[in-house]
C-alpha cells in the first residue's frame, strides 16, 4: 500500500484501466455535477445553493433524511433544507453531496454479498467513525462520517470485473472470521479494493482526505495520512452474524487505548443508529 497524494504527472482512469482492463468508471450526473459546481465556488452564496438542491426533490429529501439520523449527529432537528444547509456549511453539505453521487453510481450486484449487507456495514462504518472521531479526532466528524461510508466504494466494482475470483474471496471472508479483504486481494490481484477506490476517488475529484481515507483505510501504521477512526471501522463485517465487533475492541484497546467497556458501547449505539438510514444509499 502506498500513499495517495494528487500528483499532476499521473492519470487515475489510465491507472484503473491498466489495473481493471476496460472498465468503464461511473460517471456523476450532470444535475449533480452542476451542483458540485456550485458549491466548489465560493462566490456563490449557500442560500443560491439550497435554492438548486430544492430543485431536485429527491435529493432534498435524501439530504434531510440524513441530516437528522441519530447517525449523522446534529443536535436539532432540521425541517428545512435552507436550515439544513446554513448548519451544515459548504464543506459538510458537499461531503454529503459526494456520499449520494458516488454511491449512485456504483451498482452492488455481487454473487456473494447481498447489497443490504454491504450498505448495511458501509452505515455502520460511518455511524462508528463519526463517534470515535468524536473521541479521537473532534474536529473532523463530517469527515470521518463520509469516508466511512465510502471506503469500500471499490468492492462491487471488483467483484463486477472478476466475478469468479471475487466470489471466492467473499466466500472465504464469510467463512473465515477476521480474513481481511485487502490482504487477500493482493495475493490473488496484486492489488486492493483500497487501491482502486482511491484512483476512483482522484478520477471523480473528490476532496483529498477522501481520496486518502479510502486509499488507507486497512493501515493502522501512523504514518498513513487516513485518520485513526476511518482505519479503525475496516474491520467491521458486511455480514450480520459477524459484525466484527471484537476485533474493533481489540485494536481500538491495543493501538488507540479506548477502553473495552466505552468500545463496546460507542459500537452499540453506533450500529443501532446506521439501521435508520443504511436503505438510503445504493437506492
Amino acid at each position: 500500500m502506498f500513499k495517495f497524494i494528487r500528483r499532476k504527472d499521473r492519470d487515475p482512469r489510465k491507472e484503473l484501466q491498466e489495473m481493471l482492463g476496460q472498465f468503464e468508471l461511473p460517471t456523476f450526473s450532470s444535475s449533480m455535477v452542476d451542483l458540485l459546481g456550485l458549491l466548489r465556488d465560493p462566490e456563490i452564496p449557500m442560500a443560491e445553493v439550497a435554492s438548486r438542491v430544492e430543485m431536485d426533490p429527491g435529493l432534498t429529501v435524501r439530504v434531510l433524511r440524513l441530516i437528522n439520523s441519530t447517525g449523522f449527529g446534529l443536535m436539532t432537528q432540521v425541517s428545512n433544507l435552507q436550515h439544513a444547509v446554513s448548519l451544515l456549511g459548504r464543506s459538510r453539505l458537499e461531503s454529503l453531496v459526494l456520499t449520494f453521487a458516488a454511491t449512485d453510481g456504483i451498482s452492488v450486484e455481487m454473487d456473494g454479498l447481498d447489497a443490504n449487507h454491504f450498505w448495511g456495514a458501509a452505515a455502520r462504518r460511518a455511524t462508528l467513525a463519526r463517534n470515535l472521531a468524536q473521541h479521537l479526532h473532534a474536529g473532523t466528524q463530517a469527515e470521518a462520517f463520509t469516508a466511512g461510508l465510502l471506503q469500500d466504494i471499490a468492492v462491487p466494482v471488483l467483484a463486477s470485473v472478476k466475478p469468479g475470483e471475487y466470489r471466492e474471496i467473499l466466500q472465504r471472508a464469510h467463512s473465515e472470521d477476521g480474513l481481511r479483504l485487502d490482504l487477500k486481494e493482493r495475493e490473488v490481484f496484486g492489488f486492493d479494493h483500497a487501491t482502486v477506490g482511491a484512483f476512483m476517488a482522484e478520477d471523480w475529484g473528490l476532496p483529498t482526505y477522501l481520496v486518502e481515507a479510502i486509499g488507507g483505510h486497512h493501515e493502522l501504521r501512523e504514518d498513513y495520512t487516513a485518520e485513526p477512526a476511518v482505519r479503525l471501522v475496516a474491520t467491521v463485517s458486511y455480514w450480520p452474524e459477524n459484525v466484527g465487533a471484537a476485533a474493533i475492541q481489540k485494536i481500538a484497546e491495543e493501538e488507540f487505548g479506548i477502553e473495552a467497556d466505552l468500545m463496546e458501547d460507542m459500537i452499540a449505539r453506533s450500529f443501532a443508529d446506521a439501521e435508520q438510514f443504511a436503505g438510503m444509499f445504493g437506492s
